[in-house]
């Protein structure tokens, strides 16, 4: 009886915590995107779905044990062999899963074995993708395929524009308010102000032709002295300025990336707003700006991150074996 009562509280705490996780701490103290806070609770839902199919636990009768290693290292390849998972998908959800146990440990002590225990399960081995390589030549494409005789290209123009030009991720730009732009007449020390993840605020420094596109885009849309907690990039709902959609702006991408592809077959013809990011990363590497520098203006906390991001161009490399040529030939004695 008394065994019986301790798993009723357990499966309270569990279920108050689930709560808490989804709708307080995801959301409100890491502020994680709409996208993220998606992604933790198809996580946590299907691994409910597993206990209950696999395992015939009720969502209501959570326990510490749910949680062991074990089953959660059944849970992989069920969603692997079951669902057809990959192994980078797999991992993804199971980073998910982490982060919640973490906060059931760090909330409840009575669960802080099951806290302890989770880095035992190991991720999947993945094959690392190469990075998909942009060139300076196929981003002039990219910007040309854009129809500015269009109200959509014009603001499509200047969201792609900057979103390339600050390597800022898709949501710190849709994020942007009227008062996170610091535009000058000069182009002195302009700059945008984004909010990255963990709420880190940084400033972006802003090119002169970048700046000239982003005053006259906000001229356009916003008027001459538009309130300054406007989304700066925005669609209109029943009279209302709302926060576009990340969905909406990567196939607005994809249509300009396929006719891009038809003016320079260097343009991928499908690629992602992250794509833009690590291109830009790329081309200030070549453009000679210290990898330190790249790492705090994409923010990233560790240096290793930045590095996954930069890709080494074929000119680059072109470049580099032409230099070892030289080298070689100069050490052979002359005949």
């Amino acid at each position: 009886m008394k065994n019986n009562k301790h798993h009723e509280d357990e499966s309270i705490l569990i279920a108050s915590s689930i709560r808490e996780w989804l709708t307080v701490y995801i959301p409100q103290v890491r502020t994680n995107s709409p996208h993220t806070q998606r992604a933790y609770t198809i996580a946590l839902k299907l691994y409910v779905e597993f206990l209950e199919s696999e395992k015939s636990i009720q969502h209501t009768k959570l326990t510490a044990q749910c949680f062991d290693t074990n089953v959660i290292q059944d849970w992989l390849l069920w969603l692997k062999n079951a669902r057809n998972c990959s192994n980078c998908t797999c991992n993804h959800r199971l980073a998910c899963l982490r982060s919640f146990i973490s906060y059931l440990g760090h909330s409840n002590p009575r669960f802080l074995e099951q806290e302890n225990k989770i880095s035992e399960v190991k991720r999947m081995k993945t094959v690392r993708k190469n990075i998909v390589e942009i060139t300076k030549k196929a981003m002039k494409a990219l910007f040309a395929s854009i129809d500015q005789s269009m109200v959509t290209g014009k603001r499509d123009l200047a969201l792609f524009t900057l979103m390339y030009s600050t390597a800022a991720r898709i949501n710190e730009i849709l994020s942007l308010r009227i008062g996170d732009i610091q535009l000058h007449e000069k182009n002195i020390h302009n700059c945008i102000y984004v909010t990255g993840k963990g709420s880190k605020r940084r400033a972006i420094p802003l090119m002169k032709d970048c700046g000239n596109i982003i005053k006259s885009y906000i001229h356009q849309f916003h008027g001459d002295n538009p309130p300054e907690n406007d989304l700066l990039f925005f669609s209109s709902h029943n009279g209302n300025k709302v926060k576009l959609t990340q969905e909406a702006i990567s196939k607005r991408l994809k249509i300009y990336a396929h006719r891009a592809n038809g003016i320079c077959a260097e343009m991928p013809p499908d690629i992602h707003c992250h794509n833009l990011r690590a291109a830009r990363a790329t081309h200030w590497l070549e453009e000679g700006l210290n990898i330190v520098m790249i790492q705090k203006l994409l923010g990233h906390e560790s240096i290793t991150t930045t590095m996954n991001y930069v890709a080494i161009s074929n000119a680059q490399k072109s470049e580099a074996l032409a230099s070892l040529e030289d080298d070689v030939s100069k050490s052979v004695a002359k005949k």
